[in-house]
């Protein structure tokens, strides 16, 4: 399977453009409203960056890419949120995402400067955060000011770490996927018996 994924990588690094225009798409869709909490823009971005690690140039291309990506995204979920102001926490979309998650990202986004760059970077409410960003009072100056910091932020913190990290994730999940999913078949063997043996004894 690991093979399979290294052929791949090795087949789209020769598409850097189209790898670059992907890159670009999946922080878009990942910034976008919420979707990032459903379908996250992390996983294609560091396949991307993998695929592209031999080229430094072609990495750097790449970070700008995401950072613009996740740049634009915010400005969707800021739109949405101006428009719809404070009702938006009402919508089934953000009661599907979670009620929790929206009130995390609009605490978040009434404090400090910094506090609301770090709140962009946390999985599970950052798609959430520039919604929260327009639904409430603040200037869009300072919300474009924290979302370029984000944005960068985050896009080199993924494609760097990406194809730095990433090859080495995968010479890990190669060698161990099969040990691991005997160890946690017979965990479960285990405490399927355990349980029914208890069943049993109270009956």
């Amino acid at each position: 399977m690991i093979d399979l994924i290294w052929t791949v990588l090795d087949q789209a690094g020769e598409h850097a453009a189209l790898l670059l225009v992907c890159v670009f798409l999946f922080a878009v869709i990942d910034a976008a409203l919420g979707v990032g909490a459903v379908l996250p823009g992390e996983t294609g971005i560091v396949f991307a960056a993998i695929a592209l690690a031999d080229s430094p140039a072609h990495l750097a291309l790449a970070v700008v890419a995401a950072a613009t990506g996740a740049f634009l995204g915010d400005h969707i979920g800021f739109a949405v949120g101006r428009k719809l102001g404070p009702r938006l926490g009402e919508t089934k979309l953000i009661k599907r995402l979670g009620q929790d998650r929206w009130m995390t990202a609009r605490d978040f986004v009434a404090r400090r400067f910094w506090v609301v760059i770090v709140a962009r970077l946390m999985p599970g409410i950052r798609t959430l955060v520039a919604a929260a960003a327009g639904a409430s009072t603040i200037r869009y100056r300072r919300f474009a000011a924290i979302c370029a910091v984000a944005a960068a932020i985050w896009a080199t913190l993924w494609v760097i770490g990406g194809a730095t990290i990433g090859p080495v994730l995968l010479e890990i999940i190669d060698k161990y996927t099969i040990p691991s999913l005997l160890v946690a078949g017979a965990a479960i063997v285990t405490a399927v018996v355990v349980q029914r043996r208890r069943v049993r004894t109270r009956s």
